[in-house]
């Protein structure tokens, strides 16, 4: 068995043990390290004639089966069988989903572990002992004079297999083989583009695959020519200036089984696009749709956790007007936690004038309705995109705005929902760089 520790400052942060691919390497060990952000990233790889896995202790126990290209799976032609073995220990890179270090330093610490182990390291990896007994059985496209074929091989090869040749998500013909051979070619009578197979040894899958066959391709070359240097007026650093022509290469003519792939992939990005959007991706406000607006802002506003909105013109006097901002303020009841609103002081607003224009009834409507949990945080630090997070114990869930919050539904504006690894990363930054010190409320 090969094993592949990966450590950090002397620390193991990933073991892979990799069985039956030691063939010839058995005398060959492997040593490596990086330095990132002031930590010493090593990696070791050797031969051991047994790994004890009952010896690992360990929080949780994953195993199973894995398809070839699978995004766990580090064997790309290859199917595995696989056993994690999962600690709940705590790791200094991350802090909730995002890396502490900077994104710079974490990609090479990604690529160093991928480099040496074909293995994608996330968070979730830290601490863990991953076991993996690939069956050495591939499969691989041929052309023949009329239509392609399939060729299975492998020492691993035998049992009974499936096959499906597909035309995109059409299946234009399912075979299933009984005792399979090393070197069998798998013939279709239809011309296909994709396919799947399963392999099975009694009742137990040894082997899946999906495959696109490459029929064409369009080849892009950039010729780069001379490359001039240009001084800017506001920095003393010159940018480069590389003009480029592009030359276009097709390998060969469509044939029609081409021009119906593309039919039915034009069809399903017109069903992805128009029809099965979901709903809380993207928003759309057209001009003067300002009842619109409450009611998603409403709906926003109902979901749980601590409110924190980024919006540095929230309070400016050029952008809002004073029953814009009651009006929004008053949908935050909908959540019963804290709430934060950061604004920027560059733009010509500010709380205490937001305050003394209030009236006697409104600054009764904002006691009355517990408006002691909603803070103004006022940010020395100018910045343009806006933001809301709903922050819980376990999750983050952050949307950015087209406009200010106050301007919602006024103009043409849209909502968009950020990916996990973008909301927790835009997250930090703003809570490490814009949120200050300097902290007002409504109601004291």
């Amino acid at each position: 068995m090969i094993v592949q520790e990966f450590l950090k400052d002397g620390n193991k942060i990933l073991t892979i043990v990799h069985e039956k691919m030691d063939e010839g390497i058995e005398n060959r060990i492997l040593n490596d390290s990086i330095f990132i952000d002031g930590h010493i990233i090593s990696f070791k790889e050797y031969f051991v004639n047994e790994f004890k896995l009952d010896d690992v202790e360990c929080d949780l126990v994953i195993e199973g089966f894995l398809k070839c290209h699978d995004e766990k799976n580090p064997y790309e032609e290859y199917s595995t069988f696989f056993k994690e073995l999962v600690n709940f220990q705590e790791n200094d890179l991350f802090e909730d989903n995002s890396p502490i270090v900077p994104l710079k330093e974490y990609k090479k610490i990604y690529e160093f572990i991928k480099g040496y182990s074909n293995y994608i390291f996330t968070k979730y990896s830290w601490g863990n002992v991953l076991f993996f007994s690939p069956v050495k059985i591939k499969t691989n496209c041929f052309w023949s004079d009329k239509f392609p074929y399939l060729k299975i091989s492998g020492c691993d090869v035998k049992g009974r297999a499936i096959v499906k040749f597909k035309l995109n998500n059409i299946i234009l013909e399912s075979i299933v083989l009984e005792d399979i051979y090393d070197g069998q070619k798998i013939f279709s009578n239809y011309d296909w583009n994709n396919y799947e197979i399963e392999i099975y040894d009694g009742i137990k899958l040894i082997f899946k695959k999906q495959y696109d066959l490459i029929r064409n391709y369009n080849m892009h070359i950039n010729i780069q020519t001379e490359i001039y240097k240009v001084n800017l007026k506001k920095s003393n650093k010159p940018i480069s200036l590389n003009p480029q022509t592009i030359e276009s290469y097709n390998t060969n003519e469509k044939k029609p089984l081409d021009h119906i792939s593309q039919h039915l992939t034009d069809e399903f990005e017109f069903y992805s696009k128009f029809i099965n959007v979901k709903k809380d991706k993207c928003i759309f406000l057209r001009k003067n749709e300002r009842e619109k607006a409450y009611d998603l802002f409403n709906d926003l506003t109902g979901k749980s956790g601590e409110i924190w909105i980024f919006d540095p013109y929230f309070l400016s006097q050029k952008y809002s007007d004073l029953d814009d901002i009651t009006d929004f303020l008053k949908i935050l009841i909908n959540n019963s936690h804290r709430k934060h609103i950061v604004f920027s002081k560059h733009h010509k607003g500010s709380f205490e004038s937001f305050k003394n224009n209030l009236s006697i009834p409104q600054l009764a409507f904002f006691k009355k309705f517990g408006f002691q949990n909603v803070e103004f945080i006022e940010s020395n630090e100018d910045f343009h995109d806006r933001f809301i997070f709903f922050v819980s114990k376990n999750k983050i869930e952050g949307y950015q705005l087209g406009t200010s919050i106050n301007s919602l539904g006024k103009n043409y504006s849209n909502i968009v929902k950020l990916n996990d690894f973008c909301c927790h990363y835009i997250f930090k930054i703003l809570m490490d760089d814009i949120v200050s010190e300097n902290i007002y409320k409504i109601c004291d």
